[in-house]
């Protein structure tokens, strides 16, 4: 029997459009929510697994629902 595995990543592309509307650097935006500046270009390259504190601090400072920010990927387990 198959099952399927969920994973909530980060949605790269939302998070690009989202901190580009907020007309700050990668630096600033960084240090507002205690991140590093590498780990904000990470977050810009591909959709990754975050910690839900992460997701949280990161919609603040968007406005917006953890939701709005992330993807749902299900894999098959064997």
């Amino acid at each position: 029997m198959k099952k399927i595995k969920k994973t909530a990543l980060l949605n790269h592309l939302k998070f690009g459009r989202e901190l580009a509307k907020l007309e700050i650097t990668q630096e600033e935006f960084a240090e507002e929510i205690g991140i590093s500046d590498r780990y904000v270009r990470e977050l810009l390259a591909s959709d990754k697994n975050v910690s839900i504190s992460l997701a949280y601090n990161i919609s603040c400072q968007f406005g917006s629902s953890i939701e709005d920010l992330l993807v749902i990927r299900e894999d098959e387990d064997y």
